[in-house]
């Protein structure tokens, strides 16, 4: 066998191993024992826990979770998909801090040795993906799978790139089927859909490219390789899918039933999906970090403005270093931010460049794929395009966040940069145009960043709309407002220097004053600094803690180890001590009303919009809150109360009021007695045709028995039928009850609780989550990870087999 094509490894071996330790050098607390502390994973833990417990010690599935939002699916199992061993193998390949940068590393470095970049040109580009802001400030935020989902987008373009435009439609399948079903794995549907658009983008220029060539025959072939591709990538994911499809239906991204929720098509709330839109000159972020101001939240120098200021004002210098800690420096219209998107100076000038020196036509779908990101995420600040997408896309208004389509821009502006640096190495640009290309470059970017250095005062006045809700004095605003434009400026002319400095370097590389490797090395170099110099304002060193920190962060106090003292098999807490419906760490160590979560189900929510955020004693005591914690406003002490109203896990009651819809019964509520009453929708009076429930002082329920927790077992005893009310979240499909092992029916009452009639005499009732869509998909998960599995072994046998013997009989 021949040696050279190991030889053709090293240098990409170095690249890899190179930008690992780069990583350990930018994030070194971890080689010290530390981990990033993230607050969604903080959240995940508390919403996880009692499923994980149990999962971890009888290795079965757990399809619904108690302790958050009175109980939600939750959805721990999916074995059925055996790309889940993929993840395990590279999960434990590099501590998470550095496999989430090393794996978008590895696909891009992929994606631009398809497009023709050497080993260091690769590394350049690679690097520029990786550290860019977004991926930083969404893995510090613990937006984990969206980072993997993000970094997974390269290497799929990569395998279409090489069906469609280099005719390898062996290897191109496998890196696309692969990558495709990894990426789908990962979960951030949001981040697919995005790459979906990439691929739809390329796919329209290659039809137009195919008609113009009259090359019908490979764009078919292409085509249809790349769909079936898709589809077996789909395959070993979807049990998850097809569970997230049909959960959807009943969170708040499938709706509301209230007539003043209730959105054309379902999904979410217009404005609330729409709440993080970038507005369209902030867009600039990706070319001057502080063009608006950076995070919500930053740290000043004493040298700032705002420092100054305080001091003059009589606050003493250690109140005022406390405070100029947590300055709100952004200054747009998002209700917070973590900090910009920025994709660097450098590249951002080679991608002006690349338009204006690559003469083939398939970069105007890179440069138009990438204005559409751009116009996505503007979202309500561009309602032309947003609404046609949001009423009229399949999808599309069950996502939220649209800033997020930037990720199509973070991916294409170090791709095509990349080409330009590609075909100038290959001699393929000829003078006049790079001269060309260079002038008007250099005119654009330059100029727009010296224009905004000396004139930031004539375009902003620094003024935020929420500055009117800081509660500051009037000097203090100003200052801030000094502040944010000092740091517009000072990094203006930062970028001033890496645009000058660029230039300088493709000017001497082409008039071979530099080496091409010198020039790649000095690029490399300048693009890491120019970045992580802005990454580190926002992820560094302090936001690393000993390892376990993320648990301890959970932290047990006084008021849970009281509520713990209480043994009873299941109640419930309301958490008043932090915001309780964004918070999930109370869901840590006990049954919480409220949670943190992006998919709560939809009438769960509307509960807490009309009456739980009321604080309506009626709904808490029906939802069996036995504990509330609150705080002492004035000594900042928290206490347990313990609320005797709480009607626990079942009771009978005798009436029933019918309503007509959904409004009507979230209106009873706010007079309901759901001690003795019911309300139900006319939708279940099949179920309570000739029944009406009699009193009965001796009938007795009790829970005795929640060891499992998608299973609730119940023993009661009555002379007579009755209606029992659960104070159990309904939902449908996947909770059957039975009655004696036999079948019974359920329904709703109350806007969002499980009832039931029972017969008289003793019985036992178990409730079981056991969704039939779970067990089929499983099944159909299992036959697609081995299609998937086959598939690949397939192509490789296909793709090197034929070269082996080749090599053998030598």
């Amino acid at each position: 066998m021949n040696t050279s094509f190991f030889k053709t490894l090293i240098p990409h071996l170095i690249a890899n191993i190179a930008f690992i330790g780069i990583m350990f050098v930018y994030q070194y607390p971890v080689i010290t024992g530390k981990e990033l502390v993230q607050n969604d994973v903080v959240q995940s833990m508390g919403f996880a826990k009692e499923a994980d417990v149990y999962n971890k010690k009888t290795g079965e599935d757990v399809l619904w979770s108690n302790t958050s939002f009175s109980g939600m699916p939750i959805w721990m199992g999916h074995t059925s998909n055996y790309i889940s061993q993929v993840h395990v193998i590279i999960r434990n390949l590099l501590p998470a801090e550095i496999l989430v940068g090393w794996l978008g590393f590895i696909g891009f470095y992929i994606l631009m040795n398809v497009v023709g970049a050497n080993a260091w040109l690769a590394f350049t580009m690679a690097a520029a993906f990786v550290f860019s802001t977004f991926n930083f400030i969404s893995f510090e935020a613990g937006h984990i799978n969206k980072v993997y989902d993000m970094a997974l987008m390269a290497p799929v373009l990569a395998g279409v790139w090489m069906v469609y435009r280099q005719k390898k439609y062996l290897a191109g399948a496998f890196v696309t089927t692969f990558f495709l079903g990894l990426q789908v794995f990962y979960g951030h549907y949001q981040i697919s859909y995005y790459l979906f658009f990439v691929l739809l983008f390329m796919g329209a220029y290659e039809l137009y490219d195919a008609i113009a060539n009259k090359e019908y025959k490979h764009f078919a072939k292409a085509t249809g390789l790349i769909l079936l591709c898709a589809i077996i990538a789909v395959a070993p994911n979807i049990s998850k899918m097809w569970t997230n499809y049909e959960y959807s239906k009943n969170t708040i991204r499938g709706g509301s039933e209230l007539s003043s929720k209730r959105t054309e098509g379902g999904g979410l709330d217009k404005d609330y999906a729409l709440s993080w839109s970038s507005q369209k000159a902030e867009s600039f972020t990706v070319f001057i970090p502080y063009f608006y101001g950076g995070a919500s939240n930053e740290e000043l120098s004493i040298g700032s403005a705002t420092f100054k200021s305080l001091i003059d004002n009589g606050v003493p210098r250690s109140d005022a270093k406390e405070y100029i800690k947590n300055i709100p420096l952004y200054w747009g219209d998002q209700p917070f931010t973590a900090g910009p998107l920025y994709f660097g100076a450098v590249i951002v000038f080679l991608f002006v460049f690349g338009m204006f020196v690559i003469k083939g036509k398939y970069k105007w779908w890179i440069f138009a794929v990438t204005c559409f990101a751009f116009m996505m995420s503007w979202g309500k600040n561009f309602e032309i395009l947003t609404d046609f997408m949001f009423y009229n896309f399949p999808l599309y208004n069950k996502f939220r966040s649209v800033t997020m389509a930037i990720c199509i821009a973070q991916m294409t502006f170090p791709f095509l940069a990349g080409i330009a640096l590609v075909k100038l190495s290959k001699g393929e640009i000829e003078e006049a145009v790079f001269y060309k290309g260079l002038k008007w470059t250099l005119g654009i970017c330059g100029g727009l960043a010296l224009v905004f250095g000396v004139m930031a005062g004539a375009f902003f006045d620094f003024a935020g709309p929420n500055d009117a809700n800081m509660g500051l004095p009037e000097w203090m605003v100003n200052a801030v407002r000094t502040d944010r434009a000092s740091k517009f400026r000072s990094d203006a002319f930062r970028t001033l220097f890496f645009v000058l400095a660029t230039a300088a370097l493709l000017w001497a590389w082409f008039t071979d004053k530099l080496k091409a490797q010198t020039v790649f090395m000095i690029i490399a170099a300048l693009v890491i600094i120019d970045l992580a110099w802005v990454d580190k304002r926002y992820l560094n060193a302090d936001d690393f803690k000993k390892i376990g920190k993320n648990e301890e962060k959970v932290e047990l106090t006084a008021a849970d180890e009281k509520i713990l003292k209480d043994t009873d098999l299941s109640y419930r807490v309301f958490n008043l001590t932090k915001s309780p419906f964004n918070d999930a760490t109370t869901s840590y160590y006990h049954k919480s009303i409220g949670g943190y979560s992006a998919i709560k189900i939809s009438r769960y929510q509307d509960l807490i919009e009309n009456q739980l955020s009321k604080n309506n004693m009626s709904a808490l005591n029906m939802l069996n809150t036995r504990y509330f914690i609150v705080p002492d406003k004035k000594t900042g002490q928290v206490f347990v109360e313990r609320n005797p109203s709480a009607l626990g896990n079942a009771w009978f009651v005798s009436s029933i009021k019918k309503v007509k819809n959904a409004d009507e019964e979230m209106a009873a509520l706010d007079s309901l007695n759901p001690a003795m009453e019911a309300v139900v929708d006319v939708r279940f009076d099949s179920l309570l045709s000739n029944f009406v429930p009699a009193y009965d002082s001796t009938a007795l329920i009790k829970l005795t028995d929640n060891t499992k927790p998608d299973q609730l077992v119940y023993q009661y005893s009555a002379t007579s039928e009755q209606l029992a009310v659960f104070s159990e979240v309904y939902y449908q499909p996947g909770w059957n009850a039975y009655i004696d092992d036999k079948l019974a029916p359920h329904f709703r009452v109350n806007y969002i609780l499980r009832a039931m009639r029972i017969p008289a005499g003793e019985h036992k009732i178990v409730f079981k989550f056991e969704p039939e869509h779970y067990a089929t998909s499983e099944k159909m998960g299992t036959i697609g990870s081995w299609v998937f599995i086959v598939f690949l072994l397939g192509l490789l046998a296909a793709q090197f087999l034929p070269a082996f013997k080749k090599e053998d009989s030598k």
